[in-house]
């Protein structure tokens, strides 16, 4: 939903909700992954996307290659929280109804000297909703 309808500079605009930007990237996350898994050439795929083949090292030192990419499924089953006056955690197993999933793609990049991991729904955020 498109809220917070304001002016800059007396240019009308609004952005797109909190949530809704939230669904969005899982929406695109997961239709990145099945695009991906269809494709017959990977390294194309990504490359249409703009997806980087490699990422400059945190350290200073030589640009990360890609060389491995997963897809893992996280399923949240129930929380677990501290007891007031216990030294264990209070576990609250959910109903089928509200197990929830997610399903993301790590990517792996390596140097000589350093290993790095970039997940998609991160990627796609930072490249398509950040201000």
């Amino acid at each position: 939903m498109i809220s917070n309808i304001h002016e800059h500079d007396g240019i009308l605009h609004s952005h797109i909700s909190e949530n809704d930007a939230k669904q969005d990237i899982l929406i695109l996350t997961s239709e990145f992954i099945e695009g991906f898994t269809q494709s017959n050439d990977k390294l194309a795929y990504l490359k249409i996307s703009g997806f980087p083949h490699e990422i400059e090292s945190t350290s200073g030192g030589p640009s990360l290659k890609l060389i491995n990419a997963r897809v893992e499924t996280n399923w949240q089953l129930g929380t677990a929280s501290p007891s007031f006056g216990s030294a264990e955690l209070t576990y609250l197993p959910y109903p089928k109804e509200l197990v929830t999933n997610i399903t993301n793609m790590i990517f792996t990049f390596v140097s000589l000297h350093e290993k790095r991991e970039l997940d998609l729904v991160n990627w796609i955020s930072d490249k398509h909703f950040s201000s």
